[in-house]
């Protein structure tokens, strides 16, 4: 019975500094493929058809403006094959999400945004 009470305790700062980090800003997007791009790196183009934003302030690409991307799994833990990409054309359905934080690349904080565009929701 302790332990569990002692367990409790601990979780609670540990869920407190989490409330505390920066929110990820999500964007849904209808997205009208429009290209392959191969350099600098292999990505998509595409330009975006419709738009929602999660929470409404988030800063989304406007309806129309042309994205370049690089497809990422719904989870954004990988990146999708390219046999799997949609092609010039089709219409997907991804999300845009992002992270504006501080970075430390050499020392020198800087800020920093950190995006991700998963397919699917």
């Amino acid at each position: 019975m302790k332990v569990v009470a002692i367990a409790g305790l601990l979780s609670t700062p540990l869920l407190a500094n989490t409330a505390q980090a920066g929110a990820w800003q999500v964007c849904r997007l209808e997205v009208e493929i429009t290209a392959t791009v191969k350099q600098p790196h292999p990505g998509l183009k595409g330009r975006v058809e419709s738009v929602k934003a999660r929470p409404a302030e988030a800063q989304c690409p406007a309806k129309g403006a042309v994205i370049a991307f690089e497809p990422e799994s719904a989870d954004w833990q990988s990146m999708i094959p390219r046999r799997h990409w949609p092609t010039p054309g089709q219409r997907v359905w991804m999300r845009y999400q992002y992270l504006d934080g501080m970075c430390k690349n050499d020392g020198n904080e800087r800020p920093c945004r950190i995006e991700h565009y998963p397919m699917g929701w």
